[in-house]
């Protein structure tokens, strides 16, 4: 089952109604944390049986829907002050500040062709929430494929979830192998009797970052003794980075993912859990900014709504390794992968090889076969670029003056 979160914003101003009620829930959430911390109990089934009788009487107002939700809410919070206590991080207790509320599917109901939300306060008073929506939020509300989820109310906006069943993965055809890089995904596509070597550039994500960075560095600098207004000038300017990169990131996995289902293929990427940096600080800040898990985390969503299989292998030593004789380099290396046998091959061509070796090896990826050496000749095909589909940026982000390598 596949969720995804659409973020609606209201229509007008919020029901005091509504206020009132998201002014509740936090004092319900609240007590239901302090009751959790000093009954050491961090379930919602757990802090039903303790509290639900009081609460009842303390809020006697409320949809008893929407107090079983603030449970709900308190045992996810009580579960991650636990885990953070157990990391040996000192904590105070914790709280909910802001005003917000979560509602179950079955406590409101939700008009898809109008865009209205029916949100119970109590027996007999119920709210009407317009919400606006476009283009993008009928994707949800026109797919019948989608039910709805949890809604969670904000002062000046509504979060809805939406499941759906993926469909079933297709049988591939095809072999679509990438090797994550800072501004590249570089790979080889395989299919019986042809292949190519593959690219996806992204090289503005890196810019981004680096003058994004050194924004914050100037504000922090210029408002060092303004400390509450410098932490707002900066979280404007990350979430501007955010955004942006996260945009480029999209765009790249829409291509990837277009052409490997039009050839139906299966794709394979590296397994990047637990990687670690011990490299210098500048390194280490730069390794920590590449968004590797973030593009893989849209490619593997997306995938699983469009039916596309992915496969995730170990990528221990593939940049460093020959896949003809299996030697391992360990000197540094430079943009080509050069073996005492006689084998070179561009580094990151190299890496996407072993990957796909890999799959190969454990039966991943069927009875494709390939030849490495065909790769040497073959013209390399551009899955995307940025000047083929990135959005200008009049305010000095623009892809003028870019390099793509």
């Amino acid at each position: 089952m596949s969720v995804r979160s659409a973020v609606f914003y209201l229509d007008g101003q919020l029901a005091p109604e509504a206020r009132f009620l998201m002014e509740d829930f936090r004092l319900a959430t609240n007590g239901a944390i302090r009751a959790g911390l000093q009954a050491c109990v961090t379930s919602r089934n757990g802090l039903c049986k303790l509290a639900y009788k009081d609460f009842r009487e303390k809020h006697p107002n409320m949809y008893a829907q929407h107090l079983v939700s603030a449970f709900e809410v308190a045992a996810g919070i009580l579960k991650n002050h636990r885990r953070r206590l157990r990391t040996g991080w000192a904590v105070r207790p914790p709280y909910v500040k802001p005003l917000m509320m979560k509602a179950e599917n079955q406590a409101y109901k939700l008009d898809r062709k109008e865009g209205i939300v029916d949100l119970p306060i109590r027996a007999g008073l119920h709210v009407k929430l317009m919400l606006v929506v476009s283009r993008y939020h009928r994707r949800y509300l026109d797919d019948e494929a989608y039910s709805l989820g949890s809604l969670t109310l904000l002062p000046d906006k509504v979060i809805i979830a939406f499941r759906k069943t993926p469909p079933k993965p297709y049988a591939p055809v095809s072999v679509l192998s990438l090797d994550t890089n800072e501004r590249s995904l570089d790979g080889v596509f395989i299919e019986e009797g042809s292949g190519a070597p593959v690219i996806a550039q992204f090289p503005d994500v890196a810019i981004i970052q680096q003058r994004h960075h050194d924004r914050r560095r100037r504000l922090q600098k210029k408002k060092a003794n303004d400390r509450r207004t410098a932490r707002a000038l900066c979280k404007r300017e990350g979430q501007r980075e955010h955004n942006r990169v996260e945009y480029r990131l999209h765009q790249v996995a829409d291509k990837v993912l277009s052409f490997a289902k039009s050839h139906r293929s299966v794709i394979v990427l590296e397994d990047l859990t637990g990687i670690r940096h011990k490299k210098s600080r500048d390194m280490n800040r730069r390794l920590s900014l590449w968004p590797r898990r973030e593009l893989h985390r849209i490619i593997e969503y997306k995938a699983e709504d469009d039916g596309i299989p992915i496969i995730k292998v170990d990528p221990r030593y593939s940049s460093k390794k020959c896949p003809i004789c299996g030697s391992i380099q360990h000197s540094r290396m430079g943009t080509e992968f050069e073996c005492e046998c006689g084998w070179h091959m561009d580094r990151h061509i190299n890496a996407s090889i072993n990957l796909l070796q890999t799959a190969s090896s454990k039966g991943l990826v069927g009875g494709l076969r390939f030849d490495p050496g065909a790769f040497r000749h073959d013209a390399m095909m551009i899955l995307y670029e940025p000047a083929m589909a990135a959005r200008s940026e009049p305010n000095g982000m623009s892809e003028e003056g870019v390099v793509v390598p």
